[in-house]
């Protein structure tokens, strides 16, 4: 095998890693809104504190994996030819959409304290 080659296995592995980062993820926002449950049925604050910050650290981790997709979009813009240009702007736009969501929601995450759920990711 080439190098091109082995280098795109070991992003595709990397990137399947990431993928069951945001599996992880999403369980941790399964304990939060778990949390969530437990405080409006208590109301007690530990448990929305708890919710809150594991909201917030899973937004903090996304927008890193986002950060990753951004950067390779972008090389792999940078590598396109000339016609298929247009094409991968798009892809690297969407990427920068998703950073500025992600950021959105650690802003919101981090002034609400009293919304109630998981942040959308």
């Amino acid at each position: 095998m080439n190098n091109k080659i082995i280098n795109s296995l070991n992003r595709l592995k990397f990137e399947d890693f990431l993928l069951v980062l945001f599996i992880i993820l999403s369980l941790l926002n399964i304990y939060g809104n778990q949390n969530e449950k437990n405080y409006l049925k208590t109301n007690n604050t530990i448990y929305k504190n708890k919710a809150n910050d594991i909201f917030k650290f899973t937004i903090l981790i996304t927008i890193f994996i986002y950060a990753y997709f951004f950067i390779r979009n972008y090389h792999s813009y940078e590598m396109s030819k000339e016609h298929e240009k247009r094409i991968f702007i798009i892809k690297l736009l969407g990427s920068s959409f998703l950073i500025a969501g992600a950021v959105c929601l650690l802003y919101f995450q981090s002034r609400e304290s009293s919304f109630s759920g998981s942040p959308a990711l």
